[in-house]
């Protein structure tokens, strides 16, 4: 039960620090809010391993959220490499001009 708290706790603080960096951070760069998003990715991956773990379920969930992780972080990648390509910085006030 110890361990249970303890990883609510961090998770309550990964979500905080989470929440400080995407309200400060995010308007500017594109890339700081897919790394905000990658960070809240990985704090509902620490949640729900805790809570596999502590009902000692399997993990096979486990493996089809990290590939819907990756997913997602290629498709933003992409987003971000195409906007530099084409527009020469990845702010997100240029999203408007971005022209498919």
């Amino acid at each position: 039960m110890y361990m249970l708290n303890l990883y609510l706790n961090l998770s309550v603080f990964m979500i905080l620090i989470f929440l400080f960096m995407f309200s400060n951070y995010y308007k500017k760069h594109l890339l700081v809010g897919l790394m905000s998003l990658e960070f809240i990715m990985l704090t509902i991956f620490m949640f729900i391993y805790m809570y596999l773990m502590y009902l000692e379920l399997s993990i096979y969930f486990m493996c089809l959220f990290l590939v819907i992780m990756v997913c997602e972080s290629i498709l933003g990648l992409t987003i971000l490499v195409y906007m530099v390509r084409k527009i020469g910085n990845d702010y997100v006030k240029m999203l408007n001009l971005l022209i498919i």
